[in-house]
C-alpha cells in the first residue's frame, strides 16, 4: 500500500505542466490574505483550522472568489466567507462553525461547474481542492483518493501499479464534484455501468452535525446512496473517495475521422446503428465544430465539419484493430476529408490532446440523455448554424445500454448529448446563453433528463429535478431532512 500526493492541483501548477489550461488561474497564483479581524467569527474559525479563511472585507477576497471558478465567465455571487481546507478536520471545524453561526455551506473542489453552482450569495464556501492524497492498495485494486486529485493525476498514479479508473474526459477536472454528480467517464461503459460513480465503493464525509463518517453499502447506506449522484445537492462534504480500480489497458488504440458537415445524417446513422454493436471497451464520440478561419457568413456546409473519434481500451494493437474494424471498414470512413488512423495512444496522450481544446475562455453548456440520437441530431442541425457563440460544439457520446445500481444517480440513457459554447467577447454572453436555453428547452421534450454536472443550472433551475428520477428526487429531499434538519447545507441551485 502506498500514499502519494504528487498528483495534486498544486503540484501540477507548480510544475507548470498545465500552464495553458483553465486551472492555471488557480489558487497558487492568489495574493496573500489578511488575517480576519480579531474577535470576529472568522477569526475564531481561523484559530481552529490549518487552512485559510477569507472574508468579504479582506482586500484579496475578490481575487480568491474569482479563482474559485475555473473559467473566465465569473458568476457574480459572493459568499460571506471562503475557507480553503487542507485536511478533513478543517472541514469538520468549518461545518460546526457554520451550524453554530447560522451560515449555510457549499463545497467547491475544482470549480469546473460551468454554472458555478457552488458559488452562492451567502454562507461559507469550503474549498476542498487541497485534500489531494492518493493511497493505492494493489492487492485489492482499490484506492483512497482525496477530492482534489486531478483526473489526469489519478490516471498517472494508478498506472504505476498497472491500474486504471474511469475518470473525466478532461484531465484537469478534479474527481470530487465529477464523481458526486455521476461522472460521464472514460471507458465507463466497460467498467462502471456507464457512470464512473458506480466505481465508488465508499466515501468519508462530514455531516451537518460535524461528524466524519464512512458510508458504503453496509455502513450509513443511505448517505452512500445520496453521495453516488447527489452532486451539488449533497448534504455533506466528502473528504475521501474509496474507489474500485481496474486493470489498466496496455494502450488506447484509436482513430479520428473528419467528415463534411453535409454528412450529419450519415454520422447519426453511424452513432445510432453501429455504436451499439461495438465492444463495451470501445468508446465512440462525434462532434460538430466550426472550421478554424472560416467566416461566419459562409453557409453551414462550408463553415462546419464533423469529427468522429473512436478509442479502444485494449491489451494490444491486434486487439485494437479488431475492435475498431466496424468503424474503419464503414463506408463513412472512406468519405472522410481528413483522418488520423492507427493511433497507439496512452492516457497521457489522450489528456494532452483533449486539454488543448479547453483554453481559457468564457464557457457554458447543457446536456440531455436520449435513447436514440436521431431526433436530437435533427434538432441540432436546425440550431448549429444559428449559434451566436464563436465556438460552439455539440457532441454525441455513446455510453452503452446499462442496468445500474440503485443510487441518486438515476438519470441515464445510452446516448449523452451536450452542447458547449465558448466566447471571448463579453458581448457574446447574453445571446449565447439565450440560444442554449432555447435549444435545451426543446431538447428536453425528447430527452430522458440531464446530467447534473453539465446542466445549465443557472438558465434552467426549474429543470434541475429532471437530472434525477422522480423517486430519487423525492428520496434526496427526505434524506436531507433527516441528515440536515437545520439546513446547514445549501440545496440545489435555485431550489433553496
Amino acid at each position: 500500500m502506498s500514499n502519494d500526493s504528487r498528483w495534486s492541483r498544486r503540484n501540477f501548477l507548480k510544475a507548470g505542466t498545465i500552464a495553458t489550461v483553465p486551472l492555471a488561474t488557480g489558487l497558487s497564483a492568489l495574493p496573500a490574505f489578511g488575517a480576519p479581524q480579531a474577535g470576529s467569527s472568522a477569526a475564531a474559525l481561523q484559530s481552529r483550522i490549518s487552512g485559510t479563511v477569507v472574508v468579504k472585507s479582506d482586500a484579496s477576497y475578490e481575487a480568491w472568489r474569482k479563482a474559485m471558478i475555473w473559467q473566465l465567465a465569473k458568476a457574480d455571487r459572493k459568499p460571506d466567507m471562503i475557507v480553503q481546507a487542507v485536511n478533513a478536520d478543517d472541514v469538520r471545524q468549518t461545518v460546526l462553525h457554520a451550524a453554530a453561526n447560522g451560515l449555510k455551506v457549499t463545497t467547491r473542489c475544482g470549480g469546473h461547474s460551468m454554472a458555478a453552482c457552488f458559488l452562492r450569495d451567502s454562507g461559507i464556501l469550503i474549498d476542498v481542492g487541497h485534500l489531494d492524497d492518493i493511497e493505492v492498495d494493489v492487492a485489492t485494486k482499490t484506492a483512497k483518493v482525496g477530492p482534489g486529485v486531478f483526473t489526469r493525476g489519478l490516471a498517472e498514479r494508478l498506472l504505476e501499479d498497472g491500474l486504471a479508473f474511469p475518470g473525466a474526459h478532461c484531465g484537469t477536472v478534479p474527481i470530487g464534484g465529477y464523481l458526486l454528480g455521476g461522472g460521464v467517464g472514460l471507458n465507463a461503459n466497460a467498467w462502471t455501468h456507464g457512470l464512473s460513480v458506480f466505481g465508488v465503493k465508499g466515501v468519508d464525509l462530514v455531516t451537518a452535525d460535524g461528524r466524519l463518517l464512512h458510508a458504503s453499502e453496509t455502513e450509513n447506506a443511505d448517505l452512500f446512496w445520496a453521495a453516488r449522484g447527489g452532486g451539488p445537492g449533497l448534504f455533506g462534504v466528502v473528504t475521501q473517495f474509496h474507489l474500485q480500480c481496474f486493470d489498466a489497458p496496455k494502450l488506447i488504440w484509436g482513430a479520428t475521422y473528419v467528415l463534411p458537415y453535409a454528412q450529419l445524417a450519415e454520422m447519426n446513422d453511424l452513432m445510432a446503428k453501429v455504436a451499439p454493436t461495438l465492444d463495451r471497451d470501445v468508446e465512440i464520440l462525434s462532434s460538430v465544430a466550426a472550421i478554424p478561419g472560416k467566416s461566419r457568413d459562409l453557409p453551414p456546409d462550408q463553415r462546419f465539419a464533423i469529427y468522429v473519434d473512436v478509442n479502444a481500451f485494449v491489451g494490444s494493437e491486434v486487439e485494437g484493430r479488431r475492435k475498431l474494424a466496424p468503424i474503419t471498414g464503414h463506408p463513412i470512413a472512406a468519405r472522410a476529408i481528413d483522418k488520423v488512423l492507427d493511433r497507439a495512444g496512452s492516457y497521457d496522450r489522450y489528456y494532452s490532446d483533449n486539454e488543448a481544446g479547453f483554453p481559457q475562455a468564457h464557457w457554458m453548456g447543457d446536456s440531455i440523455w436520449v435513447d436514440d440520437p436521431t431526433q436530437a441530431v435533427a434538432l441540432l442541425s436546425e440550431y448549429i448554424p444559428r449559434c451566436p457563440a464563436p465556438r460552439g460544439t455539440p457532441i454525441v457520446l455513446y455510453t452503452g445500454e446499462q442496468t445500474q445500481p440503485d443510487a441518486a444517480a438515476s438519470r441515464y440513457a445510452p446516448y449523452y448529448i451536450a452542447y458547449y459554447l465558448e466566447w471571448d467577447d463579453p458581448a457574446d454572453e447574453a445571446p449565447s446563453r439565450k440560444f442554449c436555453r432555447e435549444l435545451f428547452k426543446k431538447l428536453k421534450a425528447i430527452g430522458k433528463g440531464s446530467y447534473i454536472n453539465e446542466m445549465d443550472q443557472e438558465g434552467r433551475p426549474e429543470d434541475i429535478a429532471d437530472c434525477y428520477s422522480p423517486e430519487a428526487w423525492k428520496r434526496l429531499a427526505q434524506l436531507r431532512r433527516r441528515w440536515d434538519p437545520n439546513g446547514v447545507f445549501h440545496g440545489f441551485y435555485g431550489q433553496s
